[in-house]
Protein backbone atom coordinates (compact mmCIF):
# COMPACT_ATOMS: atom_id res chain seq x y z
CA UNK A 1 0.00 0.00 0.00
CA UNK A 2 1.47 3.27 -1.03
CA UNK A 3 1.75 6.33 1.36
CA UNK A 4 3.43 9.03 -0.29
CA UNK A 5 3.94 13.00 1.17
CA UNK A 6 4.80 15.79 -1.19
CA UNK A 7 4.30 19.30 -0.50
CA UNK A 8 4.03 23.02 -3.22
CA UNK A 9 4.11 26.44 -2.65
CA UNK A 10 3.47 28.83 -5.17
CA UNK A 11 4.41 32.30 -6.69
CA UNK A 12 8.31 32.58 -6.48
CA UNK A 13 7.98 35.03 -3.50
CA UNK A 14 11.54 35.19 -2.07
CA UNK A 15 10.30 34.44 1.74
CA UNK A 16 10.43 30.65 -0.13
CA UNK A 17 13.90 30.46 0.85
CA UNK A 18 12.35 30.35 4.31
CA UNK A 19 9.98 27.48 3.58
CA UNK A 20 12.73 25.50 2.14
CA UNK A 21 14.90 26.00 5.47
CA UNK A 22 12.12 24.76 7.18
CA UNK A 23 11.63 21.64 4.98
CA UNK A 24 15.51 20.86 4.71
CA UNK A 25 15.60 20.71 8.67
CA UNK A 26 13.14 18.06 8.26
CA UNK A 27 14.49 16.01 5.64
CA UNK A 28 11.27 16.70 3.43
CA UNK A 29 10.80 18.41 -0.10
CA UNK A 30 8.37 19.73 -2.31
CA UNK A 31 7.90 21.30 -5.77
CA UNK A 32 7.99 25.86 -6.02
CA UNK A 33 6.24 27.17 -8.66
CA UNK A 34 7.74 30.00 -10.24
CA UNK A 35 6.25 32.77 -12.28
CA UNK A 36 8.59 35.16 -13.81
CA UNK A 37 6.65 37.95 -12.71
CA UNK A 38 5.33 38.18 -9.08
CA UNK A 39 1.67 37.44 -8.14
CA UNK A 40 0.39 41.29 -7.96
CA UNK A 41 3.63 42.50 -9.29
CA UNK A 42 5.41 41.40 -6.11
CA UNK A 43 9.17 40.41 -6.31
CA UNK A 44 10.15 36.96 -7.70
CA UNK A 45 13.31 35.35 -6.36
CA UNK A 46 15.93 36.13 -7.93
CA UNK A 47 17.88 33.47 -10.84
CA UNK A 48 20.81 32.87 -7.84
CA UNK A 49 18.24 31.63 -5.45
CA UNK A 50 16.45 29.91 -8.28
CA UNK A 51 19.24 27.99 -9.23
CA UNK A 52 20.29 27.32 -5.43
CA UNK A 53 16.64 26.12 -4.48
CA UNK A 54 16.58 23.83 -7.07
CA UNK A 55 19.54 22.14 -6.05
CA UNK A 56 17.32 20.50 -3.38
CA UNK A 57 13.69 20.87 -4.99
CA UNK A 58 12.07 20.70 -7.79
CA UNK A 59 10.95 23.92 -9.71
CA UNK A 60 7.93 24.09 -11.87
CA UNK A 61 6.29 27.00 -13.72
CA UNK A 62 3.63 29.29 -12.76
CA UNK A 63 3.43 31.14 -16.54
CA UNK A 64 4.81 34.26 -17.03
CA UNK A 65 2.78 36.87 -15.32
CA UNK A 66 0.43 35.28 -13.43
CA UNK A 67 -2.53 35.95 -15.30
CA UNK A 68 -5.96 34.19 -15.46
CA UNK A 69 -5.06 31.72 -18.49
CA UNK A 70 -8.57 30.73 -20.03
CA UNK A 71 -9.22 34.49 -20.97
CA UNK A 72 -6.29 34.81 -23.38
CA UNK A 73 -6.00 33.91 -26.95
CA UNK A 74 -4.47 30.90 -28.15
CA UNK A 75 -1.14 32.86 -28.90
CA UNK A 76 -0.70 34.16 -26.10
CA UNK A 77 -1.41 31.65 -23.65
CA UNK A 78 0.79 29.13 -25.46
CA UNK A 79 3.50 32.09 -24.91
CA UNK A 80 2.57 32.19 -21.22
CA UNK A 81 2.90 28.76 -20.54
CA UNK A 82 6.04 27.81 -22.67
CA UNK A 83 8.21 30.66 -22.53
CA UNK A 84 7.78 30.08 -18.73
CA UNK A 85 9.05 26.83 -19.26
CA UNK A 86 12.45 27.78 -21.32
CA UNK A 87 13.37 30.70 -19.04
CA UNK A 88 13.21 28.66 -15.95
CA UNK A 89 15.40 25.97 -18.15
CA UNK A 90 17.79 28.50 -18.85
CA UNK A 91 18.04 29.30 -15.11
CA UNK A 92 18.30 26.25 -13.42
CA UNK A 93 19.97 24.17 -15.92
CA UNK A 94 17.17 21.44 -16.19
CA UNK A 95 14.06 20.56 -17.25
CA UNK A 96 11.03 21.93 -15.99
CA UNK A 97 8.11 19.27 -15.91
CA UNK A 98 5.31 20.60 -13.88
CA UNK A 99 2.93 23.48 -14.26
CA UNK A 100 0.70 24.86 -11.66
CA UNK A 101 -2.38 27.30 -13.12
CA UNK A 102 -2.28 30.67 -12.34
CA UNK A 103 -5.16 31.96 -9.99
CA UNK A 104 -6.84 28.73 -9.65
CA UNK A 105 -8.57 28.92 -13.32
CA UNK A 106 -8.00 26.24 -15.95
CA UNK A 107 -10.10 24.60 -18.85
CA UNK A 108 -10.01 22.25 -21.42
CA UNK A 109 -7.94 25.01 -24.02
CA UNK A 110 -5.63 25.48 -20.99
CA UNK A 111 -4.77 22.15 -20.32
CA UNK A 112 -4.05 21.66 -23.87
CA UNK A 113 -1.19 24.30 -23.91
CA UNK A 114 0.40 22.90 -21.18
CA UNK A 115 0.79 19.64 -22.72
CA UNK A 116 1.58 20.95 -25.66
CA UNK A 117 4.33 22.92 -24.32
CA UNK A 118 6.06 19.81 -22.90
CA UNK A 119 4.85 19.31 -19.61
CA UNK A 120 4.41 15.73 -17.63
CA UNK A 121 1.28 17.32 -15.69
CA UNK A 122 0.05 20.39 -14.10
CA UNK A 123 -1.41 21.22 -10.15
CA UNK A 124 -4.81 22.32 -9.45
CA UNK A 125 -5.80 23.99 -6.18
CA UNK A 126 -8.36 21.43 -5.17
CA UNK A 127 -8.46 20.43 -1.92
CA UNK A 128 -9.33 17.12 0.28
CA UNK A 129 -8.06 14.60 -2.23
CA UNK A 130 -6.35 11.49 -0.68
CA UNK A 131 -4.49 10.64 -4.32
CA UNK A 132 -6.30 7.74 -5.36
CA UNK A 133 -8.09 9.21 -8.29
CA UNK A 134 -5.12 11.63 -9.44
CA UNK A 135 -5.08 12.91 -13.24
CA UNK A 136 -1.74 13.99 -14.16
CA UNK A 137 -2.98 17.64 -15.78
CA UNK A 138 -5.69 18.14 -12.62
CA UNK A 139 -3.54 17.19 -9.89
CA UNK A 140 -4.85 17.59 -6.58
CA UNK A 141 -4.10 18.88 -3.48
CA UNK A 142 -4.91 17.73 0.26
CA UNK A 143 -4.80 20.95 2.45
CA UNK A 144 -3.42 24.66 2.19
CA UNK A 145 -1.45 26.45 4.67
CA UNK A 146 -3.78 28.86 4.94
CA UNK A 147 -6.57 29.72 7.56
CA UNK A 148 -10.07 29.23 5.57
CA UNK A 149 -13.14 29.73 6.67
CA UNK A 150 -15.79 26.71 6.29
CA UNK A 151 -17.89 28.55 3.91
CA UNK A 152 -14.52 28.74 1.67
CA UNK A 153 -13.59 24.79 1.99
CA UNK A 154 -17.64 24.27 1.03
CA UNK A 155 -17.37 26.75 -1.74
CA UNK A 156 -14.07 24.82 -2.98
CA UNK A 157 -15.86 21.57 -2.78
CA UNK A 158 -18.43 22.67 -4.60
CA UNK A 159 -16.38 24.52 -7.23
CA UNK A 160 -14.89 20.22 -8.35
CA UNK A 161 -18.46 18.97 -8.26
CA UNK A 162 -17.64 16.11 -5.60
CA UNK A 163 -20.76 15.18 -3.91
CA UNK A 164 -19.22 12.32 -2.03
CA UNK A 165 -16.67 14.66 -1.02
CA UNK A 166 -19.03 17.21 0.02
CA UNK A 167 -21.24 14.87 2.00
CA UNK A 168 -17.61 13.38 3.69
CA UNK A 169 -16.77 17.65 4.65
CA UNK A 170 -20.35 17.89 6.62
CA UNK A 171 -20.18 15.39 7.86
CA UNK A 172 -16.78 14.28 9.12
CA UNK A 173 -14.29 17.02 7.84
CA UNK A 174 -16.33 20.18 8.97
CA UNK A 175 -15.44 19.33 12.71
CA UNK A 176 -12.09 20.09 12.92
CA UNK A 177 -11.05 23.87 14.07
CA UNK A 178 -8.70 24.85 11.67
CA UNK A 179 -6.24 23.93 9.08
CA UNK A 180 -3.74 22.55 11.17
CA UNK A 181 -6.19 19.78 12.55
CA UNK A 182 -7.59 18.92 9.98
CA UNK A 183 -4.35 18.21 7.99
CA UNK A 184 -3.34 15.98 10.64
CA UNK A 185 -6.66 14.16 10.42
CA UNK A 186 -5.96 13.32 6.78
CA UNK A 187 -2.66 12.37 7.29
CA UNK A 188 -3.67 10.17 9.46
CA UNK A 189 -6.43 8.98 6.86
CA UNK A 190 -3.64 8.50 4.52
CA UNK A 191 -1.51 6.60 6.75
CA UNK A 192 -4.71 3.82 7.35
CA UNK A 193 -5.44 3.57 3.78
CA UNK A 194 -2.55 4.74 1.78
CA UNK A 195 -3.08 7.56 -1.28
CA UNK A 196 -0.96 10.47 -1.42
CA UNK A 197 -1.08 13.87 0.98
CA UNK A 198 -0.41 17.33 -0.30
CA UNK A 199 0.18 20.41 1.97
CA UNK A 200 0.39 23.59 -0.15
CA UNK A 201 0.63 27.55 0.46
CA UNK A 202 2.41 30.67 -0.37
CA UNK A 203 5.45 31.91 1.87
CA UNK A 204 4.07 35.42 1.70
CA UNK A 205 0.94 34.08 2.84
CA UNK A 206 2.61 32.39 5.79
CA UNK A 207 4.13 36.02 6.43
CA UNK A 208 1.11 37.84 5.99
CA UNK A 209 -0.83 35.57 8.74
CA UNK A 210 2.12 34.64 10.69
CA UNK A 211 1.75 31.12 10.44
CA UNK A 212 5.16 29.77 10.31
CA UNK A 213 4.88 28.33 13.48
CA UNK A 214 1.56 26.18 12.53
CA UNK A 215 3.68 25.12 9.34
CA UNK A 216 6.46 23.65 11.63
CA UNK A 217 4.21 22.05 13.78
CA UNK A 218 2.60 20.14 10.79
CA UNK A 219 6.17 19.11 8.97
CA UNK A 220 7.15 17.83 12.37
CA UNK A 221 4.01 15.61 12.47
CA UNK A 222 4.14 14.03 8.97
CA UNK A 223 8.10 14.09 8.76
CA UNK A 224 10.36 10.99 9.25
CA UNK A 225 7.43 8.31 8.63
CA UNK A 226 9.10 4.80 7.65
CA UNK A 227 6.10 3.24 5.76
CA UNK A 228 5.87 7.56 3.83
CA UNK A 229 7.58 8.00 0.35
CA UNK A 230 8.29 11.68 0.49
CA UNK A 231 8.28 13.29 -3.10
CA UNK A 232 8.24 15.62 -5.22
CA UNK A 233 5.22 16.77 -7.05
CA UNK A 234 6.45 15.58 -10.79
CA UNK A 235 8.01 12.26 -8.36
CA UNK A 236 4.79 11.21 -7.49
CA UNK A 237 3.36 11.03 -11.26
CA UNK A 238 5.07 7.68 -12.24
CA UNK A 239 5.64 6.24 -9.22
CA UNK A 240 1.41 6.23 -8.82
CA UNK A 241 1.04 5.59 -12.32
CA UNK A 242 2.86 2.56 -11.92
CA UNK A 243 0.83 1.45 -8.42
CA UNK A 244 -2.46 2.04 -10.98
CA UNK A 245 -4.30 4.09 -8.93
CA UNK A 246 -4.40 7.53 -11.33
CA UNK A 247 -7.10 7.91 -13.36
CA UNK A 248 -5.06 9.01 -16.37
CA UNK A 249 -6.26 12.43 -17.98
CA UNK A 250 -9.69 13.45 -16.66
CA UNK A 251 -11.80 16.00 -18.46
CA UNK A 252 -10.91 19.35 -17.33
CA UNK A 253 -13.69 21.40 -15.88
CA UNK A 254 -14.18 24.00 -17.78
CA UNK A 255 -13.88 27.55 -15.45
CA UNK A 256 -12.33 25.75 -12.71
CA UNK A 257 -11.93 28.66 -9.84
CA UNK A 258 -10.23 27.73 -6.10
CA UNK A 259 -7.57 29.57 -4.60
CA UNK A 260 -4.39 30.56 -6.10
Amino acid sequence: MLKILTTSWDDGDPKDLRVAEILHSRGLTGTFYVPLTGYRGAKTLCDADLKSLSRDFEIGAHSISHKTLRHLRSEELDREVSLCKYKLQEIVGNEITMFCYPNGYYDRKVVAAVKRAGYAGARTCRMFSNGKNLSAFEMPTTIQAFAHSPVEYLRNIANGMDIPLLWRYINELSRFRNWLELGKHMFDRMLEQGGVWHLYGHSWELEQRQLWRQLEEMLDYVAHREDVIYLTNGGVLPIVSRAGITAGNARPIQGFRLYR
